[in-house]
């Protein structure tokens, strides 16, 4: 990395860290309130996610919402990302006080049922609706530490080398390290045959291992890798959701295991699993369209080109 570059990366991660400091000295309740008017200046400022979040939002609900519903899941899209930001400062108050804030994971048992029986370890589908940067300390606190498991997640890796270490070592926090994408396959199934849990997002677009499904009525190029693991390894696969409440609680919610695609043509049995998960993350994604990143450009281009 040349020089100049490694020296802005080092003063944005600087300036972060210090933002982060100052903040978490207020209560978290007191932070959010700040969402609201950060989520305003967004939208008016990222001009580019802005118009791709009204696009993405009015070809996925056109049929189905006013233009004035859209423009307002468009507002409420901004104010999540803006919470996410203070929420993400504030994760060393949330670890500090974590039992006040990290309240439950509704049915882990299901998980660990399948970990101290089958003993091939459990994939966890999740998506970025609410704070995934919570969900992997959950996780790691509810999931794995009961049973003693290990805990991994499939991450794309920040530009910025200073943030990206400190985003691993607060994930670390309840114990959840990171795979990087780039060795998914190999290291996921290895952790997976340890009798591990593997996280796997299933809402971002990907341009190795996918495959096309159908996403809010629109092709997506999305990865096999979950329901692969599944039919190579007979790992347990399981969705999992965030939900925060207005007192600053979270909990999360697991469903599963998923039926898994089983003819034994596994061309077909991947296509046909890997559009269940996806059907399940839009079912999830309806419940309150706000909550998700409609700044990201999840789909295909039209003219076809790939990441």
């Amino acid at each position: 990395m040349p020089p100049l570059k490694r020296t802005i990366y080092f003063l944005e991660y600087a300036f972060i860290r210090l933002i982060g400091l100052v903040l978490n000295l207020v209560p978290l309740s007191l932070l959010l309130r700040l969402a609201r008017p950060i989520s305003s200046f967004l939208f008016c400022v990222l001009g580019r996610s802005h118009r791709t979040a009204l696009e993405n939002l009015r070809l996925a609900f056109g049929s189905e919402r006013s233009e004035a519903e859209i423009r307002k899941i468009a507002i409420g899209a901004f104010e999540h990302l803006a919470e996410f930001g203070i929420e993400w400062l504030a994760m060393p108050q949330i670890i500090r006080y974590s039992e006040k804030y990290l309240v439950t994971v509704h049915h882990a048992d299901k998980v660990h049922a399948e970990l101290r029986e089958k003993k091939k370890g459990a994939v966890i589908l999740v998506c970025h609706t609410g704070n995934w940067e919570i969900m992997a300390l959950m996780a790691g606190l509810f999931l794995a530490k009961p049973v003693g498991a290990s805990i991994y997640a499939v991450a794309r890796p920040l530009k910025n080398p200073y943030l990206y270490a400190y985003a691993v070592k607060l994930r670390g926090g309840m114990g959840l390290k990171s795979i990087d994408k780039s060795r998914a396959v190999l290291e996921a199934s290895a952790r997976l045959r340890e009798n591990a849990i593997v996280c796997i997002p299933m809402d971002q677009r990907v341009s190795e291992g996918n495959v096309t499904c159908n996403f809010f009525g629109r092709p997506a190029l999305t990865t096999s890798l979950p329901a692969l693991l599944a039919l190579r390894l007979g790992s347990p696969v399981f969705y999992y959701f965030l939900y925060r409440s207005i007192n600053c609680r979270y909990s999360v919610g697991v469903q599963g295991p998923v039926s898994i695609e089983r003819t034994g043509n596994v061309k077909r049995d991947v296509q046909v699993s890997t559009q269940t998960f996806t059907d399940q993350i839009e079912t999830e994604i309806r419940k309150d369209p706000r909550r998700w990143l409609w700044m990201h450009n999840r789909w295909r281009p039209r003219h076809g080109a790939k990441d």
